[in-house]
């Protein structure tokens, strides 16, 4: 088990915003994400879905297993990351070529079948797909696209830098794929894979606004590369691959400038590169662009080449965010109250 010096936690607390707690969060092994609405936490692991009291952090029903039934996930090993969200009050689960709705209890209510390859996020009458797309160089990148409510093309928004060909290197750190980027009316989408860009757009796909800031590069240090290839040694899915592919992995002079969008109670959360005595920094913007307020969080370690979004979510003006205890193997939910 990685050992963290006693330094580490004094920097912690001495960082953490005042009004914060940390809980154990039981029969949690190995989480992909979490989500908090309807006074409650959501904790997906594989095809199980863990539900907790936001009052008590007690588990109140774990539901969800591996399945092609109703109320049942496939997940996708090496594709498109399982995911959650709530859609005019529903628990939507977007597995392997199909969409699954359940009250907030997670009652199974009924399910459409999907698209494969795409990770689908509803907006109004349409969706947003997030899933590998031709470019106009015929390269399979991921990509966002408004879809209609049959899951037909309406418009491409935007390609990032990540391709899914087969020879392509993968050039790392990977560019912020947002989870979950409809937010009432809107998508917002970071729209750069190395500036502070973030576009948002209306349900037709009109750009409506850009938001632009400034921001202090971090360079890529040598001891990144090192723990890349180590997780890619170790990493059970790679780890018989690692000599065909270690050629293959690049990486980038510096990180990008937007690690991970989240949104919540009109709100832009940014996480970004920078760090301080090992937290992240947490930028939250109003819908305009208007700086809130800047803080440092406690994310979960990086791991280099993975879909699923960081292990954190807000809710009314908390951050709710889990992180593992190595020594002990149980995951921790750091409570920080932000404004």
């Amino acid at each position: 088990m990685k050992k963290y010096p006693a330094l580490f936690f004094v920097f912690l607390l001495i960082s953490l915003p005042l009004k914060s707690k940390v809980v154990e969060l039981e029969g949690v092994i190995k989480p992909d994400m979490i989500l908090a609405g309807n006074n409650k936490l959501y904790v997906m692991e594989k095809t199980s879905i863990f539900i907790y009291s936001l009052k008590d952090f007690k588990l109140i029903k774990k539901f969800g297993r591996e399945g092609e039934g109703p109320g049942e996930f496939l997940a996708r090993p090496f594709g498109p990351p399982m995911s959650m969200s709530f859609v005019n009050g529903e628990l939507v689960v977007n597995s392997n070529n199909k969409l699954s709705y359940f009250d907030e209890m997670g009652n199974f209510k009924r399910e459409r079948k999907a698209l494969a390859n795409l990770v689908l996020f509803q907006l109004k009458d349409r969706f947003v797909a997030v899933g590998p797309t031709p470019d106009p160089n015929s390269k399979f990148r991921i990509s966002y696209r408004l879809l209609s409510d049959d899951f037909k093309e309406l418009k491409n928004l935007y390609h990032t830098d990540i391709s899914v060909n087969p020879q392509d290197d993968v050039i790392l750190p990977l560019s912020a794929i947002g989870h979950n980027p409809c937010y009432r009316d809107m998508v917002v989408i970071s729209a750069s894979d190395t500036d502070f860009v973030i576009d948002i757009f209306d349900t037709e796909g009109n750009k409506i606004r850009r938001i632009t800031k400034d921001f202090e590069k971090v360079k890529i240090p040598e001891k990144f590369k090192q723990d890349v290839h180590n997780w890619f040694k170790n990493e059970s899915m790679f780890k018989e691959f690692y000599k065909s592919i270690k050629g293959f992995i690049k990486f980038k002079d510096y990180f990008p400038a937007i690690r991970d969008i989240h949104l919540a109670d009109d709100t832009i959360h940014v996480v970004t590169h920078k760090r301080k005595n090992g937290l992240w920094e947490f930028i939250l913007l109003d819908l305009k662009g208007n700086e809130k307020k800047r803080i440092y969080i406690p994310l979960d370690r990086y791991i280099p080449f993975t879909y699923y979004p960081l292990l954190y979510t807000e809710k009314n003006g908390t951050l709710y965010s889990l992180t593992e205890d190595e020594d002990q193997e149980t995951w921790r939910l750091q409570v920080i109250k932000m404004y």
